[in-house]
């Protein structure tokens, strides 16, 4: 019903991917310090390409950053939470012109969200992530936007007051967060820049980014390798590029193309 590639990375478990150990364990130390400074006890985070107002369809190619645990990640996926979690359906979390970076929802205390997303908050509740989820709005300097959610573990009566007292610092932690991820992320020089490319050429990066070989990217694709190998050498031509090492970073910082994830879903 909803064909995705949902990308997770999953902190507890995290392995070394194309960046190896500086940009994991950087990452893993900003979210460290980020529970720490908050004393939230999760931290999830999400990337939105472009706002899509009024939408209830996922989009299609969505990066999933989360600090859960590995019981949570499991049902998460099996449950197909994906679906309905708010977060994950875009920037229209937010109403028109309240979405503004350091903007706060408590989806816990929402009264506008259906039943199944308060069943699926309560889910998580009963599982240990916390009773108090904030939803923040964040957006990089060339208006790249995403929303972090931070849970915490604060008695009904005290979360307001919680949160007037913590507005400024949950801002600040979900623009960094954000930042780490996406500070590059350039959306109007990426449409320009993936004009310029064929969707073939985008797999192929894509793929390249998350360490597969000619060969492999030719079986996920379904093509030959030699046509792998000419895709990508059209994507170092056009975009100016070395080699296929410096044209998967130059994809990469332009919002072409992805992070690449340690764990990868199909669904």
């Amino acid at each position: 019903m909803y064909p995705m590639l949902l990308e997770l990375t999953h902190f507890p478990d995290f392995q070394k991917g194309l960046f190896k150990d500086a940009v994991a364990s950087d990452t893993l130390a900003m979210l460290r310090e980020v529970k720490q400074q908050t004393d939230c006890r999760y931290v999830a985070h999400v990337g939105h390409p472009e706002p899509r107002p009024g939408s209830d369809v996922v989009d299609e190619n969505v990066s999933l950053l989360m600090t859960y645990p590995v019981s949570w990640m499991l049902r998460y996926l099996a449950k197909d939470y994906y679906k309905i979690d708010p977060v994950m359906q875009g920037m229209n979390l937010f109403p028109p012109r309240a979405d503004a970076p350091g903007t706060i929802r408590n989806l816990s205390a929402d009264t506008t969200l259906s039943l199944t997303v308060k069943r699926y908050l309560k889910d998580g509740e009963r599982r240990g992530l916390g009773n108090l989820h904030l939803a923040i709005c964040a957006t990089n300097a060339f208006g790249f936007r995403g929303i972090t959610l931070l849970s915490f573990d604060v008695a009904e009566g005290d979360q307001s007051e919680f949160i007037d007292h913590r507005r400024k610092l949950l801002s600040v932690a979900s623009a960094r967060i954000h930042n780490a991820l996406h500070g590059t992320r350039n959306p109007a020089l990426a449409a320009i820049v993936a004009n310029l490319l064929t969707k073939r050429e985008i797999d192929c990066l894509f793929w390249a980014a998350n360490g597969k070989t000619d060969g492999e990217i030719g079986e996920i694709l379904n093509i030959a390798r030699w046509t792998v190998v000419t895709y990508l050498q059209n994507a170092k031509n056009k975009l100016g590029c070395s080699n296929r090492t410096s044209t998967v970073a130059t994809a990469l910082a332009l919002g072409v193309i992805d992070i690449p994830t340690v764990a990868k879903a199909y669904l």
